[in-house]
């Protein structure tokens, strides 16, 4: 599995319009320099009243396939 490193900040208005289905990607540039489309979806776990905010790792297949999010900051 490769990994990716990647910042978010979504203040709450910004994750209500994930929320409201009017989106359903985030738009990522890694740490590595490369940009990533993140389904909104395995980021729920992380939004707050605040919206999302932190450093991520990922992990993904060779093909592209999406293993785990943690955060690691």
């Amino acid at each position: 599995m490769n990994k990716a490193v990647f910042s978010i900040s979504l203040n709450s208005q910004s994750v209500m319009q994930y929320y409201q289905g009017k989106k359903n990607r985030v738009q990522v540039q890694t740490r590595q320099g490369f940009n990533m489309s993140i389904p909104y979806d395995i980021l729920l776990k992380f939004v707050t009243r605040e919206g999302i905010y932190g450093t991520f790792e990922i992990s993904y297949s060779s093909d592209g396939k999406l293993g785990e999010l943690r955060r690691v900051s």
